[in-house]
């Protein structure tokens, strides 16, 4: 059975079709949590201690690097002519150990796994920066209120920031959350009739999911198995067919985000993009969430509005390319509860 038979729709997109489904029974209500980011700033260059900790010491405590991405910079310089900083990287980790239980009971979860460790310097001789989301934020942009997966999802990140204190130092600080959007998900559901082989067709999906954002001006940054990836004979995902994330990256986004004039590169603590896909047994829906662009600008307090255009940009240009495969906008929820 062949992918664009089964799944391209034509779609003539309009304001009707984008608008998210609400619920009126249900509200999220964020939680007392005012903090962001943890972030560490060091005097000097620590780049060779700092990638050596992300590689290694980090596996020892079941963070494992995927698809990580050093002097982001240089492509700025490369594409737009000019970077205003000297380093910025990122480096997406994954603990599919501790995560795989929580995709059991949410796998909104997977919106922020795998999450970036960030790292950036502004100038040559200047403070080095290291930060990543704190997990009780993450967890109030996915809207995710199941103390199941909220207390082992925060306990996760402690030894993490121990061994950063221990092996990395630097002077640790805190970095508030300025607010928030109004709506921090983007959420769909892609229906397709039962196909003779669900793995050949799932790998049509990919191809041309892929291809079709790449030809949009996106980047593959990253690709993460996560039902196949970890080290282990036991399949503790049994209920899902197949469970993929994606890091998604723009760099005309990047850069004038990060980058550019009035740059924040401390928005690279949500970058890259993650992007989940999963396939539940039994079902024949393709589920696909993700952050919403406008949950870094509220958490962020971004007011620039060169940044909040194409912020908003890309937030309908995503919606559109997945609705052209047939997608239908979800509201935000456990999709395990629909």
């Amino acid at each position: 059975m062949k992918l664009l038979s089964t799944l391209i729709i034509p779609v003539l997109l309009s304001i009707s079709a984008l608008a998210v489904p609400q619920k009126d029974d249900v509200k999220f209500t964020p939680t007392d949590n005012k903090t962001l980011a943890v972030v560490w700033t060091h005097e000097k260059n620590n780049d060779k201690e700092f990638f050596e900790f992300a590689k290694k010491d980090a596996a020892k405590l079941g963070f494992f690097l995927n698809d990580p991405h050093h002097n982001v910079q240089t492509v700025y310089e490369q594409q737009f002519g000019e970077t205003h900083l000297d380093n910025i990287a990122f480096n997406s980790l994954v603990n599919d150990k501790d995560l795989r239980p929580l995709l059991n009971i949410d796998p909104r979860i997977g919106g922020f796994n795998p999450f970036n460790l960030l790292t950036f310097r502004k100038d040559a001789d200047g403070p080095t920066t290291v930060a990543h989301i704190t997990p009780e934020a993450a967890l109030d942009i996915l809207e995710i209120t199941d103390p199941r997966v909220r207390e082992p999802y925060i306990a996760m990140f402690k030894p993490l920031d121990k061994a950063i204190d221990e092996k990395l130092g630097g002077k640790k600080s805190l970095l508030a959350l300025k607010g928030r959007a109004k709506d921090t998900m983007l959420n769909f559901e892609i229906a397709f009739d039962e196909p003779e082989d669900i793995d050949d067709f799932m790998d049509e999906f990919q191809e041309k999911f892929e291809s079709t954002f790449e030809t949009k001006g996106y980047i593959i940054a990253g690709f993460y198995n996560v039902k196949d990836s970890f080290n282990s004979d036991e399949d503790v995902l049994p209920d899902y067919v197949t469970f993929w994330a994606y890091d998604l990256c723009h760099i005309e986004f990047s850069y004038n985000v990060f980058d550019g004039k009035n740059g924040v590169p401390m928005a690279g603590i949500f970058a890259p993009c993650s992007m989940y896909v999963y396939v539940r047994e039994g079902e024949n829906k393709i589920v696909i969430g993700m952050p919403s662009l406008r949950a870094w600008s509220g958490a962020l307090g971004m007011t620039d509005p060169k940044k909040l255009d194409i912020i908003d940009k890309l937030d309908i240009e995503i919606t559109e390319i997945i609705v052209s495969f047939g997608g239908k906008v979800m509201p935000n929820g456990n999709p395990l509860n629909h």
